[in-house]
């Protein structure tokens, strides 16, 4: 039985069982008039199927139906053909046309459509989506770089601070949210360091955000990403937030109590629900991150002036280290300094010591800024200073200027420690001032957030 006679006889039948199959079939005899075609082929053309029974090729191809006939290569060349046919619409089909031979004889030709305008458009997607995810791995490649070259180590002989670091390492083992505390310099990021390397997830991402850092108008965009024409100025790709790039990871937020009240309650939904979605988006993505939270606050005051939401206060509160400022714990004073002096020696390829009786003196101050202070001491000693020796004079000379460090503010001060260390802190700043007229240098000199610096100015009633 010949082709054209099978489908003649069981039209019908065929046509059913092809009209099931979600790809074009054209089906013509041996001399290129149509004899078949599904459904679906009938989608790509303006033509019905009723209309195109029985036309040849060249004829459609002459009303401008097709610019080019797989079948009519097929019948010349007696092989299979394949072509890229446009389609009026501006879509494409890509069509294979194979004969069919009965003893040596071409009996019909079988086309298949495949519409690849949708496959060209995915394949273009898959493209943006790869070169996306590529520069996402090159930002999470840099961040964790970056973050570990960032990285120093706790240096400490005191008691107070030997017991944070166990409690530390302790918490480290367990997989759930901790919250930093203590003064600007103390070496909070250090502490959370040191929780990542010993954590669960130590060969996981470990992203650090400084909340302070980032635009009001940036935060929701950064910490959840966008897709992309979400909103004017967009990224044409799209962004990761940072929560993503974070996901079963370690997210470290400094600076925890900067962030807005309407950003606290986003932050906290995100905690609770372990879920987040980038603006635009529709979908939500599935969070597995350990949190870390640092603050120089005292939340529990800022709860209660409104400035920080106590359920997300209870929310990062599970595991609490609070970190001794410098002066509660002056044992480590002399460790530190010869530790910073060894390594600005390294850096700077210098050969110089530190003296006894200027750790003595280092050890009478009050140090407002902490460990971070100290550091930017002995960093200004090394590199400011002639000669091999770092002595009393060195000391007095940066942390006072050209006169001494006043013995009557300690002499003449009343009420207790607290009292007295805000004596000599008041000092301290009124001599920066005089000397540097600015609170921004001020702020670069101690190494402490220009905000901090102007609230302690207003307090003490130290004028610019």
């Amino acid at each position: 039985m010949t082709g054209l006679k099978l489908i003649r006889e069981h039209y019908h039948d065929l046509l059913e069982i092809l009209d099931c199959i979600k790809v074009g079939i054209f089906i013509t005899d041996e001399s290129g008039n149509t004899l078949l075609m599904n459904a679906e082929s009938q989608k790509t053309g303006g033509m019905t199927r009723e209309e195109l029974i029985g036309k040849n090729m060249k004829d459609l191809i002459d009303i401008g139906y097709v610019e080019q006939s797989s079948v009519l290569k097929v019948i010349e060349s007696g092989k299979e053909e394949n072509i890229i046919q446009s389609l009026g619409e501006g879509g494409q089909l890509f069509i294979t046309g194979v004969p069919l031979a009965r003893n040596g004889k071409l009996d019909l030709v079988v086309c298949t459509e495949r519409d690849i305008t949708e496959m060209a458009n995915l394949k273009e997607l898959l493209k943006e989506k790869e070169e996306i995810a590529e520069k996402y791995e090159t930002e999470l490649e840099y961040r964790r770089k970056r973050e570990m070259e960032a990285e120093g180590e706790i240096v400490s002989e005191s008691f107070e601070m030997k017991n944070v670091i166990e409690k530390a390492l302790r918490v480290a083992r367990l997989d759930t949210t901790v919250l930093i505390t203590g003064e600007s310099g103390t070496g909070k990021e250090l502490f959370a360091n040191l929780i990542f390397k010993n954590s669960q997830r130590n060969d996981r991402p470990f992203i650090k955000v400084n909340c302070a850092a980032i635009p009001e108008n940036l935060l929701e965009s950064e910490f959840f990403g966008y897709e992309k024409g979400s909103f004017t100025g967009a990224s044409m790709g799209g962004k990761i937030g940072i929560f993503e790039l974070a996901n079963h990871g370690t997210l470290f937020l400094d600076e925890i109590a900067e962030l807005p009240i309407q950003m606290q309650s986003k932050i906290l939904r995100a905690l609770q629900e372990k879920e987040i979605m980038r603006i635009g988006g529709k979908e939500t993505i599935q969070l597995d991150i350990r949190i870390i939270t640092a603050t120089n606050v005292n939340l529990k005051k800022a709860i209660e002036d409104g400035k920080f939401r106590g359920d997300l206060y209870y929310r990062l509160n599970i595991l609490p280290i609070d970190i001794p400022p410098l002066r509660m714990r002056k044992g480590d004073i002399g460790v530190l300094a010869r530790y910073f002096v060894d390594r600005f020696n390294k850096e700077y390829k210098c050969n110089k010591y530190i003296s006894q009786d200027a750790i003595e003196m280092m050890e009478n101050y009050s140090w407002p800024g902490n460990v971070r202070e100290l550091r930017n001491l002995i960093e200004r000693m090394v590199v400011g200073f002639d000669g091999a020796h770092i002595g009393r004079f060195q000391v007095q000379r940066q942390l006072t200027g050209d006169r001494p460090l006043s013995d009557k503010t300690a002499e003449g001060c009343e009420g207790g420690l607290e009292h007295m260390l805000e004596a000599y802190e008041k000092e301290i700043l009124s001599n920066m001032i005089i000397r540097h007229k600015n609170a921004s240098e001020v702020a670069r000199i101690l190494n402490v957030n220009k905000s901090t610096i102007s609230r302690k100015l207003k307090k003490y009633g130290i004028n610019i």
